[in-house]
């Protein structure tokens, strides 16, 4: 598993940085990502939406869990903040 961090100064940033990981990304390609309220994480999948050609609005899925997308690839968005253990992933 590779694992990598980067510092964006700006929304437009961190966009075209998710931009980038979905040009780059192949089937089976997990993101994974951690961060307080606000700090970004539905603006990165925005980017990683697009650059897979996803041309639908991307909005957190805080409410249902999961939301998924059609382009190049399956871009499931799942949040999970809610749950308090794997398990609960299942039900």
């Amino acid at each position: 598993m590779q694992s990598w961090q980067r510092l964006a100064t700006s929304p437009e940033e961190t966009a075209s940085y998710g931009r980038l990981i979905g040009q780059v990304a192949g089937p089976g390609t997990v993101v994974l990502l951690e961060g307080q309220l606000g700090a970004g994480k539905t603006v990165l999948a925005r980017g990683i939406a697009d650059g897979l050609g996803i041309h639908q609005v991307v909005r957190s899925p805080s409410f249902s869990l999961l939301h998924l997308y059609e382009g190049r690839l399956p871009f499931y968005h799942l949040d999970l903040y809610r749950l308090a253990a794997p398990e609960e992933l299942s039900e």
